[in-house]
């Protein structure tokens, strides 16, 4: 057994033609509780939560198989609450065979939500869009980044859905797809960059903020070979982020 671990991702390869795709968040501070600093129902808690580890998975080009939900608050109301908006979330990602499993907190009363979400995806490695791109590739983002309250109040086509994961995994032109999240889409061109042994080079302007969070992966970041470009900068709030070049 090999254990690999690229960007967010873990990777247990656990035979020739099976892999096991790892990803994890957590969300604290979000809920309806007294010491939470963002008043939401725990099913927006949970359901982008969730979001995030189903997207980590699915842009890996693996099939999420199960999903840990390790709530630090009681199972009346918030446990409930954030697997109701898990299960949403599921059903928003087309995905209705997948194995659920949680824990609660039973034992200690708490004063603000706390949440941690693993997703377990299974995939050959050679579909895997892990570290994929064999040459030199344009960097576009779609999406909008978004955090917090601002999520609540997007505009439709605003944050990256599971209908462009899903366009963008059937393109040819793409080499790799990755969710941005709370470090941004510069850190997260800097990373494809460096695990595919390339050079970022970014361009001079920017329609997006490239340095902000994406809170719950609101952009999808993808490296299109040059036959695709055009193509994808049709698609609503796609804008070109850089190119990545081969190393001097």
């Amino acid at each position: 057994m090999k254990v690999r671990k690229i960007r967010d991702l873990s990777l247990i390869e656990l035979t020739q033609d099976k892999t096991l795709v790892v990803a994890c968040d957590s969300c604290g501070g979000a809920g309806m509780k007294a010491g939470d600093v963002l008043q939401v129902s725990p099913r927006i808690t949970g359901q982008f939560t969730a979001r995030v580890v189903l997207f980590e998975v699915l842009c890996a080009g693996a099939e999420v198989v199960c999903l840990t939900n390790t709530v630090c608050n009681e199972m009346e109301n918030t446990g409930k609450d954030v697997r109701y908006g898990i299960e949403a979330e599921l059903i928003k990602a087309g995905i209705d065979q997948v194995v659920l499993t949680g824990s609660t907190e039973e034992n200690f009363a708490t004063i603000s939500t706390g949440i941690g979400i693993t997703a377990i995806g299974i995939a050959h490695p050679a579909s895997l869009k892990i570290n994929r791109i064999d040459g030199e590739a344009e960097l576009i983002a779609f999406g909008q980044p978004k955090v917090g309250a601002e999520i609540l109040t997007a505009k439709a086509g605003e944050i990256a859905n599971y209908d462009i994961v899903q366009y963008l995994l059937a393109q040819d032109e793409v080499c790799e797809i990755v969710p941005v999240g709370s470090k941004g889409i510069l850190h997260e061109a800097r990373e494809l960059a460096k695990y595919n042994q390339l050079e970022l080079q970014l361009e001079a302007q920017h329609q997006v903020d490239i340095e902000k969070s994406a809170g719950p992966c609101s952009v999808i970041l993808a490296a299109v070979r040059a036959a695709g470009v055009d193509k994808m900068l049709s698609r609503p709030y796609a804008a070109r982020i850089g190119k990545l070049l081969h190393r001097l």
